[in-house]
């Protein structure tokens, strides 16, 4: 073994060097004892694997036991971010055991007793869909799933046949990836302080020095540390929903099993590193975009202090979030609403209840994204939980800033503080909003400075957005030919999944010969 791999072996997993040598050796006394002939090397490793499978099952490394076996190949094992896991030490994982071979990941479901998961990425030897099945066979009380890059509808159906429990896109397994991580972060760290009180994942995070590093790319997944997002994990099968970070060591994962079923929306987060940048009025026009393509959607003013989001959609006795939580059934009928336009979560009506139902949010989210195929988050200026239940539920985070040095300064503060606590920052586009030729900053210049990170731009939409939504004419302005609105749903465009891109491309604008506005002027 070369010596930079066995001194970061010891480094990191001191127990488990411990462990293989012991068995190493007995083994190998063994064998002289009996007089049987010595195994060559890959057979040794294979019988100390095993032997080492063995004394896990029986609780002998209990912190290190694996909760997941990932099949993926050779090349993307050694080189993580071929798979999106850029500065992932996969080797160091104690909850996750690598497999590159069908036999190998199978052998590793098959002993390893507190696996509860399977991911199959790639294999060296099999298709990835026949490993799957196989080691669903093998054992049906484990979850499995595929990943793939190019879903359509007859890999989807190849899947539901061999009964496997889902088909993830890369985004989806670089989600599910976040939050076993955090979930066994946030388990083992239960386990060294059983008496400490567990704090809140944004509250555990102010207490982050502000020494730690920043991530090495605003794109890329965030290393150690995700054991501090909200309540709600990240698990995201092609129908699941976003369920609970689990509080004991036995079921960590349990949970997404439950809801793995109920989630089928897609979910949009809209956010910002510092206010007046355009989250409201982009959040009313993306609700207002899907509403017109036919699809369901239901918008939910995270902006828990000041949203006015029932302002800009018009809508003038809106359901509270408070109201909601107080009675379960108002929300239950919301689906029917979002079938008929855009259905609204308001923000409390007071002020002093936000801190309140701040911590239900990651609740809400995921009640709601089973009752409609979109939902739209609208977050606040002030950073909270509330943004990380968000980015925690959402399958895209449009991350708004303007043109200014110093939202781009917000920007990257709030990056980094995402680094910290441990969201990935994969589903993330940074978006210049009114943006014209004179402003200083570019998408260009967006993506330079956080190092390579997608970026994009959204024009200046003029006077008729401020006016028009300014008075509730939220389909108004989305029947014009406004720059902001046609730029806007070409963003849509790029987040949405192919099934629901497809309804939003059928929206044309239709002007109407007489617009209203706010002072009686069309145009």
């Amino acid at each position: 073994m070369p010596k930079r791999k066995a001194n970061r072996l010891i480094r990191t997993a001191p127990r488990m060097v411990a462990l293989w040598a012991m068995l190493r050796m007995r083994h190998r006394l063994r064998v002289r004892r009996v007089g049987l002939p010595p195994l060559c090397p890959t057979r040794e490793r294979e019988h100390l694997r095993e032997l080492i499978y063995a004394a896990m099952r029986r609780g002998g490394l209990r912190a290190m036991e694996k909760r997941v076996v990932m099949c993926a190949d050779g090349q993307s094992l050694r080189n993580p971010a071929m798979v999106g896991l850029a500065g992932e030490p996969l080797d160091a994982l104690g909850w996750l055991a690598c497999a590159s071979g069908a036999e190998e990941c199978r052998k590793a479901a098959r002993l390893l007793s507190a696996v509860e998961e399977a991911w199959i990425v790639s294999c060296d030897d099999m298709e990835p869909i026949n490993v799957a099945a196989a080691v669903k066979r093998d054992d049906p009380s484990k979850r499995v799933f595929v990943v793939s890059c190019g879903q359509n509808g007859s890999m989807a159906s190849r899947v539901a046949n061999a009964g496997i429990d889902g088909l993830w896109s890369e985004s989806q397994f670089l989600k599910r990836f976040s939050q076993v991580k955090r979930a066994c972060a946030d388990l083992e760290t239960k386990a060294q302080s059983e008496n400490a009180p567990r704090q809140e994942p944004l509250r555990r995070m102010r207490k982050v020095s502000a020494q730690a590093p920043a991530p090495t790319s605003a794109s890329g997944v965030v290393a150690e540390g995700v054991a501090s997002v909200p309540q709600q994990a990240v698990g995201n099968a092609v129908q699941g929903a976003k369920p609970a970070v689990a509080e004991s060591s036995e079921h960590a994962l349990q949970p997404h099993a439950a809801a793995a079923t109920s989630k089928s929306a897609a979910v949009i987060a809209v956010a910002s590193g510092s206010g007046g940048c355009g989250k409201s009025t982009v959040s009313a026009i993306a609700a207002a975009l899907v509403a017109k393509a036919g699809l369901a959607v239901i918008a939910i003013d995270a902006d828990l202090q000041f949203g006015d989001l029932h302002y800009l959609l018009g809508i003038k006795e809106p359901l509270r979030i408070e109201e909601a939580l107080a009675e379960p059934s108002r929300l239950d009928r919301l689906g029917e609403e979002a079938r008929k336009g855009v259905a609204l979560i308001a923000a409390p009506r007071r002020l002093e209840m936000s801190e309140e139902v701040a911590s239900e949010l990651s609740g809400v989210i995921a009640k709601a994204a089973a009752l409609c195929d979109v939902v739209v988050v609208n977050t606040g200026a002030f950073w909270s939980d509330a943004q990380a239940a968000a980015f925690e539920a959402a399958d895209a985070v449009l991350f708004l800033m303007d043109s200014r040095p110093s939202s781009l300064r917000a920007t990257t503060h709030a990056v980094e503080l995402c680094a910290r606590m441990g969201v990935a920052t994969t589903s993330f586009t940074f978006v210049v909003n009114r943006h014209d030729r004179t402003k200083l900053l570019s998408a260009v210049d967006v993506s330079c400075s956080l190092r390579g990170a997608h970026a994009v731009e959204l024009p200046e939409g003029g006077r008729d957005v401020d006016e028009l939504l300014g008075s509730g004419y939220v389909q108004e302005l989305i029947d014009s030919k406004n720059p902001l609105v046609a730029s806007a749903k070409e963003l849509l465009g790029r987040v949405l999944p192919e099934d629901r891109r497809e309804a939003l491309e059928s929206v044309k604008a239709e002007p109407s010969r007489k617009r209203r506005s706010l002072f009686g002027r069309g145009g």
